[in-house]
């Protein structure tokens, strides 16, 4: 079992603790622990860098420990004056030596890392500057080889502050240089760093500047720099802390910040810099120095730890891949890849880097692979691939591991090779030049993710999700044989709404998404609510919310926020619909019980809604999962897009809905309002960004729209819009301040339309004012569009009916047709102009002057008439008539301004918005009202005050009114909104007044300045009063205008004076300037004018011509919005003007007030907005914008595709491939001599189909030798022609050959079952790196090693008893590492063990030795002591059937090969290692070897079977028919990864052969609990068995004499 420390231990710092104190007291314990504590309050005063804190410093502090030797043993070989300890440090560095531990030390001891040295605090972080490369700084911690994994990340995650991975990238290979082809470099940079950056990697290497962890800093520098905007890239180097060279430049106890760190070009032996282009370093500490793979269980550790964390994907994140990266290597690198795939690690061989990488791909793409029938636990048939590994591979991988890696452990390291390819599935070759290898590295990684869950496609689409990889989903997993059945799509579909990965989304809707069944209540909420609690959006929510007890955004708060952000003229259905409005949030996303009254009634309206009414009780989870909730689910999906500023996903739902000229518009609307809610640029550019490309889209639409059927374009203009907040389009453009949009011929084409009425625009100006002057020209002059309208159709008819008079004389098919089509386009016709116009044809004198006095362009003539006569009567009672005495005149002004102020509350109510306050506040956005405002209310002052007695008050009011004359002058401004000259320039006054006000800010400061300086030394200590202030600024601000005082100032002749203050205190004389003032203030002056009227009236002047400028871009815009504003105005104003409007407004009062007693209120009709009576119609309006809409992004696309820039990029993508292919070429030339020799030397490895179809043509070319020497013999024998040449005998010497080829295959053969022999004789399998089911990694034990009886000081096991194992019956209750070595004897070894009734005597001859109380593998070393998972200290017996029967073709013969029959035999598939092998397992205590096979047997090859009692009876029958034969083929110990030092198995091999088949004939296997496939498959020695079950099954072969 694993040690463990106890907390008290754990707390205490080892180098506290007094040496000479063998046991502390309680108190001085706690006093230690307190003074702990104090040093880590100390780290405050540390200088720690911007991205750490001083809590993160004390946390390292605390929590990382360093590992010291605290006890010197000298190498014997190594003398000198500083001697040398077998941890490699010199004595001298020894400078926390235990002295107890020193007095008990012989020179004999094995030094061991457990017994020699301790840990404490790390005195090795903070951060690393590489000095000459740049101001990149890297993270570094010095951690102890047993820290706890879970400790280490969250160092990374919390303190480091790295974001969670989504994909862990383990990058093994060799540790010294080597060189790599450019284009394979290449490929491997760039693919590594795509894979990075693409799907937020991390990136794992040894992180020294050598070898593949070289390599791979390069392309962290070469490709991570040029991708800045994807974020950085995390390349974590875990190296050995003892190898480092320069590693002093790194400690200190506080930490650096950062450390200097220099690359020098001497490198010491044994030593490696780190590399200065990764991010972070682990560095990995065991108290030892220059020994390396130091960090290697550390590391396999926090890989697995880390492939444990889930991604920060949402609901459907799953653990962090792992992926294997191996480049180049020695035979460590075969040996770790081998643990990797045996841990289900998928590993991604790069081909072509050399050595062990070759040796793996070499070995791939060379053997086979086999499909076997299979059946799992319910008895369905299953086909599994199985890799076959024949003699002459086996033997060349045998050949190349030798070339490469010498003798030394050959059979071990042929023996991982084996391992890597048992699982063929989790192994991916890259190869650069290669057709059936992928593209490029990132793809090579992501695929092998994927082969290795094959089987799991949902693991798959969650994967690609997580690594944003849309191409991997389209070419991996949305296969055209893959369907996908209803629903089980929808929560990744959530996942990628959630993650804003919008090609994911638009791929899910291609592949049977329908957002009608996917959108409920639920998840639309869980969207709302699962926004970024730092955002402006989460604010303003926040802010809107409800009920502020609700935990929860409900739809209504969205509804609040829609219309916040819009304006009260737009009504979103989350508040209009009460069914919204009930809908509680945190009932259905499940933060409060469906029992809260208010709530169950609010789902009670919900589900009356959807259909669910009448029920006694309502589950709220029903309601909320409702499908049928939504009735446009791509808008409610679109809107949360818009409001959470995902741009791409806002432009698929976008797409899917209806009606996109309002979404975009909408869209448009919302992105603006949300930029002025925000101060941060970044943020405020982006909504900008997304609010134009909205816009261009509505415009764009609009105007294909528009060039397609303007009647309906215009249509589409003023449609209300019931799911866009009941308005229209135009209005939610023109409250946006959409200027673009309204300056488009569509609206303006409408707005001619309202502004003339129904008055024909070819009505000229001097027509119209003169029929206002003289109405009767109206009915000479005045043109009407219904009456040319009649002309026009009265012409087309008369045409219509001459051509139908012509065709009526000579009828044809084409004619009859042609004559149907015409009157189906007059009857549209028709329709269309009674629809258009409303009325008759030929109008009235009456209908004539209602619709000429109506017209918004005379009801605006009329008020300027009206206005100017206003202004005229104004001016001439100020300058002739204002006297005390009231007039008349003042009587009829005053009730005209009062007919003005009534207008102006009308106006008010008459808003878009709906309450009041939205009405008031609506109506002072525009600067015109607030003008009206500010006149009526000068004019109501000045009027009080002239009523009021007195020639003082009179004088005011005079003031006043004369004031407010020229507020309505100024107001006459507006008049000229409608000219395209005059229009824009009031825009530019506007604009540049504004200009003018910041202005006048800057200069002030300039005037103060000078002015009190100037008067200061001018006229020092002058007496306070309240004209000081006026005096003081007076000169300084005339003069920026020229005029100077410079009389004043120099006191010249003629300028009378005075220095007496009784003269000058009331300001009656003029004080005389100091001396000194006389010549220094008018240099001063100087100064002063130069920069105010040089400097700054010219940057003033700069500023107004920047507007302007901006302005006269945009004239034509500026000028289109202003009219529709003006228009629409005009359009709502009732046709009398002031003073007579009076009636008209007593006449609307009078009307409402009737409606509304007799409830008759109605909402009536308007140019501006069309509500379709013919519901048919709309939907026929709607469908045909959509068919626009796709007509014209269709367009686009084809203009993209055009355009000159996508032609470049396509010219210089074609231009790179020819480059490659180029180079591809030269590079095949400059190797063709070389490639020639390696094919004449080589082996060429050939596929079946290719070897059957060489072997057809052989045999056809033997036929076609035999008829030609058979001819030739007979033409020979005729005396017909002359003797036959002497020909070589084909035949013979193809039997030649064949007896070579098999003399060759048996001399293979022999070679590899001697090497498989060998692995058995070494326990290679005891000896696997990793040990099962966990993440310890045994010590490394070389095959000269194993024996017992070779010395091995180094020799340092991993202890480890799974948790697994503890009390449980079948295992030993005593742990006898923990137990002292006296105690031990509790247990019997080598003989039957009475006490706990076990047979610990061993299968073989010899025994075991037992040393100091424990048992001890008879093999060999292992690399771990204690049990592992075995429950038995010394042998654990288990009993392995062999089951067997003769392979038989269709006919029932045997099926031979090499003249040997073949057999078959039973075989499972472990759940636990995924790994074939016999069935059998570990016998219970008091259990014979028999009952154990016979348990098995039935338990794990027949699996459910046995339930069947008449099932049962028949198979028992037979297995007791089968027991009788089984004959012992093999006694002894077996070769186990579960083995260790002192617990290992013995098995008993028995062989069960059903010689004519009658017994297992009808045998139905199926897998057992403890496996998860059960076959029978045929013995062959190209299997990859579990343990030592090949060698096993070879000994079975031997004795029946069959084939293997």
């Amino acid at each position: 079992m694993a040690s463990r420390v106890s907390p008290m231990e754990s707390a205490l710092p080892m180098k506290s603790i007094p040496p000479e104190v063998p046991k502390l007291e309680e108190e001085e314990k706690l006093a230690v622990v307190r003074q702990y504590h104090e040093e880590a309050r100390t780290v405050d005063d540390f200088g720690a860098s911007a991205g750490q804190t001083n809590e993160d410093i004390a946390w390292i502090r605390k929590n990382i420990k360093k590992r010291e030797c605290v006890c010197f043993i000298q190498k014997p070989d190594l003398i000198s004056d500083d001697p040398v300890c077998f941890c490699g440090y010199q004595k001298s560095d020894h400078k926390s030596l235990d002295k107890t531990k020193m007095a008990s030390v012989r020179p004999t001891d094995t030094w061991t890392k457990d017994d020699h040295t301790k840990t404490s605090k790390t005195d090795a972080f903070g951060e690393i500057e590489f000095s000459g490369f740049g101001d990149k700084v890297s993270k570094y911690c010095r951690v102890d080889v047993d820290s706890d994994t879970e400790t280490i990340v969250e160092l990374m995650v919390n303190k480091w502050r790295l974001v969670k991975p989504n994909l862990l990238i383990s990058v093994t290979g060799g540790a010294s240089t080597f060189h790599l082809k450019t284009k394979l470099k290449d490929a491997f940079k760039r693919g590594l760093m795509k894979a990075a950056l693409s799907t937020g990697a991390w990136i794992i290497t040894g992180g020294t500047n050598a070898g593949v962890m070289k390599h791979v800093g390069e392309a962290v520098r070469d490709f991570g720099l040029t991708a800045k905007n994807q974020g950085q890239v995390i390349a974590i180097g875990i190296a050995t802390w003892g190898i480092i060279q320069n590693r002093q430049e790194l400690v200190d106890e506080k930490g650096k910040w950062p450390a200097s760190y220099k690359i020098t070009k001497e490198q010491n032996k044994k030593e490696s810099f780190l590399d200065p282009n990764h991010s972070h370093f682990i560095l990995v500490d065991n108290g030892t120095q220059h020994q390396y793979a130091v960090e290697i269980p550390l590391r396999a550790k926090l890989e697995s730890k880390i492939a444990n964390m889930k991604t920060d994907t949402g609901q459907d994140a799953v653990t962090v891949p792992v992926c294997m990266l191996v480049l180049e290597g020695g035979p460590g690198t075969l040996e770790t890849c081998s643990s990797a795939v045996a841990k289900g690690t998928p590993a991604v061989i790069i081909k072509g880097s050399g050595r062990a990488a070759d040796i793996l791909a070499y070995a791939y793409q060379n053997s086979k692979e086999m499909e076997v029938e299979v059946t799992d636990k319910e008895g369905r048939v299953h086909k599994q691939s199985q890799t076959v590994i024949d003699t002459a591979l086996e033997l060349e991988i045998t050949e190349k591991v030798k070339a490469e890696f010498t003798e030394s452990e050959l059979s071990r390291r042929v023996g991982w090779v084996r391992q890597c390819l048992h699982n063929r599935d989790l192994l991916t070759v890259f190869e650069l030049d290669s057709r059936n290898s992928a593209s490029d590295v990132d793809m090579a990684i992501l695929k092998a993710l994927l082969k290795a869950n094959k089987n799991e496609v949902m693991d798959q689409l969650k994967l690609a999700l997580a690594w944003n990889r849309i191409d991997i989903a389209k070419s991996d997993i949305f296969t055209e044989e893959r369907l996908w059945l209803p629903g089980s799509l929808d929560d990744v579909m959530l996942s990628a709404i959630q993650l804003n990965r919008a090609d994911f989304v638009d791929l899910f809707l291609d592949h049977g998404i329908i957002l009608k069944d996917f959108l409920t209540p639920r998840r639309l909420l869980s969207l709302y609510n699962n926004i970024n609690q730092k955002s402006v959006q989460y604010s303003l929510l926040s802010k809107l919310k409800s009920r502020k007890t609700r935990v929860n955004f409900n739809l209504e708060d969205v509804g609040l926020l829609i219309q916040d952000l819009l304006g009260d003229y737009y009504q979103p259905y989350y508040l209009t619909n009460s069914s919204f409005r009930y809908l509680d949030a945190d009932i259905v996303l499940g933060d409060k019980t469906s029992t809260d009254v208010t709530a169950t009634g609010g789902l009670m309206q919900t589900a009356h809604m959807i259909g669910n009414a009448g029920t006694a009780a309502i589950d709220p989870r029903m309601v909320a999962d409702s499908t049928e909730f939504f009735h446009r689910p791509a808008q409610e999906l679109f809107i949360w897009a818009v409001l959470l500023n995902r741009q791409s996903l806002a432009k698929l739902f976008w797409r899917e809905g209806n009606e996109q000229i309002a979404g975009a518009l909408v869209a448009n609307a919302l992105l603006n309002a949300l930029k002025r809610h925000t101060d941060d640029a970044e943020q405020i550019n982006s909504f900008t960004k997304d609010a134009v490309e909205f816009e261009s889209l509505a415009i764009g639409i609009l105007n294909f729209c528009y060039n397609t059927d303007e009647r309906r374009a215009q249509e589409l203009l003023i449609r209300e819009l019931a799911n866009w907040g009941c308005t229209t389009s135009v209005l939610i453009a023109v409250q946006a301040d959409n200027k673009r949009f309204v300056s488009q011929t569509a609206c303006q084409n409408l707005l001619n339309n309202i502004w003339m009425g129904q008055m024909s625009h070819d009505n000229n100006i001097i027509a119209l004012l003169s029929s206002i002057v003289f109405p009767p020209m109206i009915f000479l002059t005045i043109k009407f569009r219904c009456e040319e309208k009649a002309k026009q159709d009265a012409l087309i008819q008369s045409v219509a009916d001459a051509k139908a008079t012509v065709n009526k004389r000579a009828p044809s098919a084409h004619s009859t047709r042609h004559i149907e089509l015409n009157r189906q386009e007059t009857t549209v016709n028709e329709k269309e102009t009674e629809l258009e116009f409303h009325g008759p044809q030929k109008l009235t004198p009456l209908q004539k002057l209602k619709l000429f006095y109506t017209a918004p362009v005379i009801i605006f003539y009329l008020n300027v008439i009206s206005y100017l006569l206003f202004l005229m009567l104004y001016s001439y009672i100020l300058l002739v008539q204002f006297r005390s005495a009231f007039s008349i005149y003042e009587g009829v002004l005053i009730g005209w301004v009062f007919t003005i102020f009534v207008e102006e509350i009308r106006q008010v109510f008459m808003g878009t918005a709906t309450s009041l306050r939205s009405k008031i506040a609506s109506y002072f956005t525009d600067s015109w009202n607030i003008l009206d405002v500010i006149t009526l209310v000068l004019f109501t002052v000045g009027m009080i005050l002239r009523f009021i007695p007195g020639d003082n008050f009179l004088e005011a009011a005079r003031v006043i009114l004369a004031l407010n004359l020229v507020s309505f002058f100024l107001r006459i401004l507006h008049i000229f909104s409608v000219n395209k000259q005059l229009g824009p320039k009031l825009v530019m006054i506007r604009r540049m007044l504004e200009d003018l006000l910041s202005f006048v800010i800057i200069l002030m400061v300039f005037i103060l300045a000078y002015a009190i300086a100037s008067e200061a030394i001018l006229y020092p200590n002058t007496p306070f009063d309240p004209y000081l202030l006026f005096y003081t600024i007076r000169k300084a601000y005339w003069t920026v205008y020229g005029e100077l005082f410079l009389n004043e100032l120099e006191a010249v002749d003629g300028v009378e004076c005075t220095s007496d203050p009784l003269l000058y205190a009331d300001h009656k004389a003029v004080r005389c300037p100091s001396t000194v003032g006389r010549y220094l203030v008018p240099v001063l002056m100087g100064i002063y004018i130069l920069l105010t009227n040089v400097l700054l009236l010219n940057l003033l002047i700069a500023m107004f011509s920047y507007t302007f400028q901006k302005i006269q871009d945009k004239t034509n815009d500026y000028w289109n919005y202003h009219r529709f504003l003006l228009v629409v105005e005009y359009h709502s104003r009732p046709p009398l003007p002031p003073p007579f409007i009076i009636f008209t407004h007593l006449w609307q009062f009078f009307k409402y007030t009737i409606c509304r007693c007799c409830c008759l209120l109605t909402e009536q009709s308007s140019d501006l907005r069309k509500k379709f009576d013919n519901k048919l119609e709309e939907k026929q309006l709607v469908q045909w914008e959509n068919v626009i809409a796709d007509n014209y992004r269709s367009n686009e696309e084809q203009a993209e595709y055009q355009s000159v820039e996508h032609q470049v990029k396509m010219s210089i993508s074609r231009l790179d491939n020819v480059m490659v292919k180029i180079d591809e070429l030269q590079e095949i030339q400059s190797n063709g001599q070389s490639l020639s020799m390696s094919r004449q030397s080589g082996m060429m490895n050939i596929s079946p189909v290719v070897d059957r179809r060489l072997g057809a043509l052989e045999d056809q070319m033997m036929h076609t030798y035999k008829a030609l020497n058979w001819i030739m013999q007979s033409l020979s024998d005729s005396q017909l022609g002359t003797k036959p040449p002497m020909l070589p005998d084909l035949q013979k010497q193809r039997n030649k050959d064949q007896q070579e080829k098999e003399k060759q295959a048996l001399e293979e053969k022999r070679l590899v079952q001697m090497l498989r022999e060998k692995r058995i004789e070494s326990h290679f399998k005891s000896r696997q790196q990793i040990y099962p089911g966990s993440t310890i990694h045994r010590f490394p034990v070389p095959d000269e090693k194993v024996l017992w009886e070779i010395s091995f000081p180094e020799y340092d096991p991993v202890r480890y008893t799974s948790d697994f194992i503890i009390n449980k019956s079948w295992a030993d209750p005593l742990d006898l590492l923990a137990l002292p070595q006296k105690e031990r004897s509790q247990i019997t070894f080598n003989a039957y063990d009475t006490r706990f009734n076990v047979n610990r005597k061993s299968n073989l001859d010899k025994g075991y030795q037992v040393k100091d109380g424990l048992p001890l593998n008879p093999i060999g070393r292992t690399g771990l002591i204690g049990r592992g998972v075995l429950g038995r200290w010394g042998p654990n017996h288990a009993g392995d059937p062999v089951v067997t029967r003769w392979k038989l073709d269709s006919s029932g013969n045997k099926v031979l090969q090499d003249n040997k029959p073949m057999l078959e035999f039973v075989a499972v598939k472990r759940s636990d290692n995924k790994e074939w092998a016999i069935p059998g397992g570990i016998c219970e205590p008091g259990e014979n070897a028999w009952n154990v096979l016979r348990t098995d047997f039935t338990e794990e090859s027949l699996g459910s079977l046995m339930d069947d009692p008449e099932e049962k009876k028949r198979i028992e029958d037979k297995l007791n028919t089968l027991s009788k034969s089984g004959d012992l083929v093999f006694k002894g110990y077996a070769d186990d990864p579960r083995n260790t030092d002192n617990a290992w198995l013995e098995t008993h091999v028995f062989s069960y052969h059903d010689e004519d088949g009658s017994i297992l004939q009808h045998f139905i296997l199926r897998a057992g609990d403890d496996t998860l496939m059960a076959t029978w498959q045929t013995m062959s020695t190209t299997m990859t068995m579990y343990g030592g079950h090949s060698y096993y099954l070879s000994l079975v072969a031997k004795k029946l004499d069959a084939a293997f």
